[in-house]
């Protein structure tokens, strides 16, 4: 480390950035302003580079897209009024997300978005079929509305019979950011009412008139969807379809998953009280009509032939494997999470007789305005296992339990390191940023193929574990070539969601392994050498 410090410039940089960390409000951390420049001033689509999607788990109680809609906005608003009020119990992470969560949204600029919150909004935005209303779902003292005035209201949207409007604004939300932010201008001459009333809204309540029934399905219509029925820049939108399947779709720039996850584990136990709000105001339908002039609605052609293009050069499909879950993991004697990383390391050498750079997200929330670092999971432990297992390698049964074990101990040492703000990731990023704010020309350290190659990440994984989730995290790929996999390992089984850009020749092989590699390491555990079975 000292020899490349003194190589690179590594130390006389990481001075600069203690020095300038130390002028900071105390109020946030050294990368806090980086993390936020990353996302604002990227210039793609938020559209599979940046919003993922999480699941509800599914109320057998409430299988109508009316019923499932009333109860899971009743149960959100309920959740809102607590976290405005301060009644929300206690957790032990940094609140600095939160208000984030509602009214509020993402602008588009010419360089860079901003993030506006209207902490006075009353309104919950529907869309539905491509139309759009606005409901007045806080009362004058800012206590939610009647249940069953709710209800009638969101009937009455079901109910309208115009045809779908195949040109729904909300296409523009999926463009480049720079392209939307033109478009914007022009659009909010003569809908600057409508579009502050979308962008001030509490959050964004979509009802597809779709049913999903598969995994694939409720995934791939929670991350993409119909474009005309989606506000991608909204803090979230819960998606309802017709047959009461519930997603949240979240915009990635004002937080992360720790955040949506503890709204979402109060919203759904909630839930499941069927609790109702008994309140004598009423909730008018506003119906919002969009103007629409001939660049404006040319431009939105092409936003709709853009969101195409993006959604056919996509794929994501569920994989799950019920030979074991976290339990059987834990009596085995390794880590659940050494051994869902270890799935997905074993599948990329199996498929490309190469393991490539793995990114695992750990939430940094225990410290103040922290965000996320990054697990290295592709280790020399895990690629140990991986050339192990191979049929042809002479490795006994013993000896890959204890390969397992090494790597268990191994992957819980970087979990706990990242967890705890040991992670190097975040460090680079912020001296690399700091390096460009200088306005000097890159350090060696940041032109070494080294560094390139460690930058590439083919992996990109993230977890995320609890009983209000139905199915796993899905999101997209990083890199062309490359995998997003959201995954989650229950108490029986392991799942993930795997997300790739088309086309792919690999990705049936990639599936097949994930396959083959569960059924390997679940004979293991159980005392049985598979290699034996496969010898001639």
């Amino acid at each position: 480390s000292s020899g490349i410090n003194a190589e690179y410039g590594g130390a006389e940089l990481h001075s600069k950035l203690t020095a300038w960390d130390a002028t900071l409000d105390r109020r946030y951390s050294y990368i806090h302003q980086a993390w936020k420049d990353m996302y604002q001033c990227d210039r793609g689509s938020v559209l599979l580079n940046q919003n993922p999607v999480l699941t509800y788990r599914d109320d057998p109680a409430q299988s109508t897209q009316l019923e499932r809609a009333t109860n899971m906005v009743t149960s959100t608003l309920r959740y809102f009024c607590s976290l405005r009020d301060g009644k929300l119990a206690p957790i032990n992470s940094c609140m600095m997300q939160f208000p984030n969560l509602f009214q509020s949204t993402r602008v588009p600029g010419e360089s860079r978005d901003s993030l506006v919150r209207y902490p006075d909004a009353k309104n919950l935005v529907v869309l539905h079929k491509g139309h759009a209303y606005s409901l007045e779902v806080l009362d004058g003292v800012g206590m939610p509305a009647d249940s069953g005035a709710l209800e009638h209201a969101l009937q009455q949207i079901l109910a309208d019979d115009r045809p779908v409007n195949e040109l729904g604004l909300g296409y523009f939300t999926a463009l480049g950011r720079t392209e939307w932010a033109t478009e914007r201008v022009k659009l909010i001459q003569e809908n600057h009412e409508m579009l502050e009333t979308i962008d001030k809204a509490i959050f964004v309540l979509c009802l597809d008139d779709l049913d999903a029934n598969t995994p694939e399905e409720v995934l791939q219509n929670g991350l993409v969807g119909e474009g005309y029925n989606r506000w991608m820049d909204k803090s979230f939108s819960l998606i309802v379809t017709k047959n009461g399947k519930a997603s949240i779709n979240w915009e990635h720039s004002w937080g992360d998953g720790a955040t949506i996850i503890h709204m979402m584990q109060e919203v759904y136990k909630d839930s499941l009280r069927h609790l109702t709000v008994n309140n004598d105001s009423p909730v008018p339908v506003q119906k919002l009509h969009p103007r629409l002039n001939d660049s404006s609605a040319a431009a939105l052609g092409q936003a709709k032939q853009q969101f195409e293009n993006a959604r056919a050069g996509y794929d994501l499909r569920g994989f799950s494997f019920e030979g074991f879950g976290k339990s059987s993991i834990k009596k085995f004697g390794v880590s659940p999470d050494s051994l869902s990383q270890l799935i997905f390391q074993m599948a990329q050498w199996r498929t490309y007789g190469k393991l490539v750079g793995t990114y695992e997200s750990a939430s940094t929330a225990g410290f103040r305005s922290g965000r996320t670092e990054t697990i290295r999971s592709c280790t020399s432990e895990m690629k140990n296992c991986a050339v192990a297992f191979d049929t042809e390698h002479p490795a006994t049964l013993s000896e890959m339990v204890d390969l397992l074990k090494a790597n268990s101990v191994k992957h819980a040492t970087l979990c706990k390191e990242a967890v705890q703000g040991y992670g190097w990731d975040r460090h680079l990023f912020a001296l690399r940023n700091l390096n460009k704010l200088e306005g000097e020309s890159e350090l060696d350290l940041f032109t070494d193929a080294s560094y390139s190659k460690v930058s590439t990440i083919g992996l990109s994984t993230s977890t995320v574990a609890d009983p209000c989730l139905q199915l796993y995290l899905a999101f997209g790929a990083v890199s062309p070539n490359g995998y997003g996999l959201g995954y989650l390992m229950s108490p029986d089984q392991f799942g993930a969601a795997v997300s790739c850009y088309t086309p792919n020749e690999y990705y049936s092989d990639f599936l097949s392994n994930l396959e083959s590699t569960c059924s390997d390491l679940h004979a293991v555990m159980l005392g049985k050498n598979f290699k034996e079975s496969r010898t001639v």
